[in-house]
């Protein structure tokens, strides 16, 4: 699909779709602390940029099979909420794909017109010798895996290497690290740059504590990963986690009857 130039500053969304039941000590890599063990729930997410009729989507989700498969609370599919927002997912030009766990690489299907961006060491990881390994396999859905390579055969696969700007005023990091190649994406809005971290930091109390998530490819890697995110936003409030709930309660709902489901970053 031709892509039109994007005006600027872009607008900024994140959209709940799912939720699962967690205590603060299941989300830190190393020893556990006995007295974290207050509730601190997990909330799946994708993200929109939007300028004018230029919409791209961050991550794809999961459906509603994958979540009965992992006992996740599935609440909405995330493609069917981006109509209330003005957006068709068959009309959606780019889709940045920040890595391939099973819970941003789903719903493939829904964007048939897309190309889909993604960084060339993650496809080389999970089509790898280690992608059959318990710890990381786990963390996939394989079908999805396969989905994303059936589409790189049909040229809907764009590569990048490292840092890249997409669009005037959009560019992906690769930061590593959670997954081999996992990338953030930084967005020139009205506010200033907003980081899409996603799993660079799942919760704010990953990068506001330096204490890595649990779920790892490369440790040293994850702390670069948190100095690479806070030297690209403008502020603290414009980094934006991958699963924290707080996202919902720092941010003002997209629109009326929204409440919960959208909010807008900037």
């Amino acid at each position: 699909m031709k892509m039109k130039t994007a005006q600027q500053p872009y607008e900024v969304y994140a959209i709940k779709y799912s939720t699962r039941n967690a205590i603060c000590s299941d989300h830190f890599y190393g020893a556990i602390d006995p007295h974290e063990n207050y509730a601190m729930p997990m909330d799946y997410y994708i993200w929109l940029i939007k300028a004018g009729e230029q919409a791209i989507v961050v991550d794809t989700g999961f459906n509603e099979k994958v979540a009965e498969q992992r006992n996740r609370t599935f609440l909405r599919c995330p493609a069917s909420v981006l109509g209330k927002l003005g957006v068709d997912p068959e009309s959606v030009p780019l889709v940045i794909i920040t890595h391939m766990h099973y819970d941003h690489l789903g719903n493939l299907d829904k964007f048939p017109n897309s190309t889909f961006v993604v960084q060339e060491e993650e496809m080389a990881f999970w089509t790898g010798k280690y992608a059959s390994k318990p710890h990381f396999l786990h963390h996939i859905t394989t079908d999805d895996v396969i989905h994303l390579v059936q589409e790189n055969f049909k040229g809907r696969v764009r590569f990048v290497n490292g840092s890249k700007e997409i669009l005037p005023g959009i560019t992906v990091h690769k930061a590593g690290g959670h997954s081999a190649g996992l990338q953030i994406v930084e967005v020139q809005t009205a506010k200033g740059t907003v980081v899409l971290a996603s799993d660079a930091t799942h919760y704010y109390k990953n990068i506001n504590e330096d204490r890595p998530f649990w779920v790892v490819t490369n440790l040293a890697e994850m702390y670069d990963a948190f100095e690479l995110v806070k030297s690209l936003a403008d502020s603290p409030e414009l980094i934006i986690p991958g699963h924290d709930p707080l996202v919902m309660e720092r941010f003002p709902a997209a629109a009326e009857g929204l409440e919960g489901i959208v909010v807008r970053i900037a």
